[in-house]
Order: structure tokens, then sequence, then C-alpha cells
């Protein structure tokens, strides 16, 4: 059965991770822990529970402010950085793609995206960011990522509605 859970560097091979990008794989085996320890980030890892020590793939979360993206009415005039989750890193183990891991791992980024948002948490955010590359721009905007500004830079950006709305469809099939 596929799992997501948190990163334990003890239990989990990150070595012998290889998507295909050697500054991803790099991440995860030299640094995620130590940023996830300092809570900087948090990582999470999809891993067979039959093989729990073989990272199938990865996301890296952490907080950030941005500025409030333009032509979201809800937002308007909110003259302050927004709280906001980033989805710092996604990758899959080139022995598995083409299995829609990545849908898999980033529905799950927006479930966590939500369940940030609701009102028992201590924080808030107005949704996900991403930074991501340009071949993987589709990939994102199939989900209902806008491309959006911020702080002079091109981000994608899912609006906490969206992940809220993306997060009850999955939990009711």
């Amino acid at each position: 059965m596929l799992e997501t859970v948190q990163l334990d560097k003890k239990q989990h091979d990150r070595k012998g991770f290889d998507c295909g990008v050697d500054v991803l794989n790099d991440y995860l085996a030299k640094y995620a822990s130590s940023s996830d320890q300092r809570s900087l980030t948090k990582t999470f890892v999809l891993v067979d529970s039959e093989q729990p020590k073989k990272i199938i793939g990865f996301y890296t979360l952490a907080y950030a402010t941005v500025s409030v993206p333009d032509g979201f009415p809800r937002l308007a005039n909110y003259p302050y950085p927004a709280p906001a989750l980033t989805l710092a890193r996604m990758a899959i183990d080139k022995s598995f793609k083409n299995h829609r891991f990545g849908e898999q791992l980033l529905l799950e980024c927006i479930r966590k995206t939500a369940l940030a948002a609701q009102p028992e948490n201590p924080a808030a955010v107005i949704g996900l960011f991403v930074d991501a590359k340009e071949d993987a721009v589709g990939f994102y905007k199939q989900y209902g990522f806008i491309e959006v500004s911020c702080e002079n830079t091109r981000k994608l950006y899912l609006p906490i509605t969206t992940c809220k709305k993306v997060a009850l469809a999955m939990e009711n099939g």
C-alpha cells in the first residue's frame, strides 16, 4: 500500500533516490532532513509500505510571505505580505515515472494546504505557490494553478478556495 509520510533520515534511503535531476537528488540526500530539523521546511516521501525504505517520490513544503497577487477581489487592498505555503520541491524517482505519482503528491500538497487554512490552526494561508520549471507549468495548470506576478517574479498560485474544493473532492471520493 502506498503512503505519504514525513521524511525520516534513519528509515528512508535518501541516497538511493534518483529523479534524474542532480539538484533535487542532492537536496533530498544532503539537506532535506536538516532543513526539517531546523523547522525551515517539511519533506514528505511517498513509499510502499512493503518496501518503506525505497522513496518513490517526495515533496517539500515551506511557509512563505508573498505580495498579494493582483486580480483576487477577496485579497484586494491588503497592504501587507500575505502568508502562504510554497511547494519548494517535488520529484519522482526515474524508476517510477509515468504512474501518476506526481499527481498523487501534488494532490496531497493541496490537501495539506487546505488543512493549514482551517480555523483551528494557529496560522492562515492564502494558498499554495510554486516556482515551476518551464516544462512543468502545464502539469500544474491542469490542477487549477494560475500564473501570477509576485515580488517581480512569475509564480504559479492555487488560491485557498480552490485548495479547499480539491480537498473536499478528495474526501468525497
